[in-house]
């Protein structure tokens, strides 16, 4: 079991628990024609993730970019199992948290979403590093 080396306090947007590896973008992050939705694939090429894939990783963005077809977008990537364990924001969009909110409505699939963190996380973490998002509890544990 991972040992806790840190626990971020933030806001919970979308309930449950996701650990794993985390990625990182310092850009806003767009899901419409930004990632594959069959294969979690990062396609925009303007983003810093281009070519990384996004299924069962923490992703950690300034905030969502995009028209209203990015909840849409997001959503087919969650059904087809292809969406992140998590999300860390520092501003949440509701384009983000619309389909995590759907995601658990109509699939059953729960995808926890924090942001306003009391610390910056990217002092903390980079990518590969191991986290835990709480997001009933509004947390962000950073793992060894």
């Amino acid at each position: 079991m991972a040992q806790e080396v840190k626990t971020i306090q933030g806001r919970g947007i979308a309930p449950g628990q996701g650990e794993g590896q985390v990625l990182v973008s310092r850009q806003p992050f767009m899901f419409a024609h930004g990632v594959d939705p069959s294969s979690g694939t990062v396609i925009d090429v303007r983003s810093d993730l281009y070519d990384k894939n996004i299924r069962d990783k923490i992703i950690i963005f300034p905030y969502g970019k995009g028209s209203t077809t990015g909840s849409a977008w997001f959503l087919e990537t969650i059904r087809r199992g292809n969406g992140p364990a998590g999300i860390v924001n520092v501003e949440t969009e509701p384009i983000i948290a619309t389909a995590l909110a759907i995601a658990r409505l109509v699939y059953g699939i729960s995808i926890p979403l924090v942001d306003q963190l009391e610390d910056n996380i990217g002092i903390f973490v980079t990518d590969g590093a191991h986290v835990r998002v709480d997001g009933t509890a509004g947390k962000v544990h950073i793992l060894r």
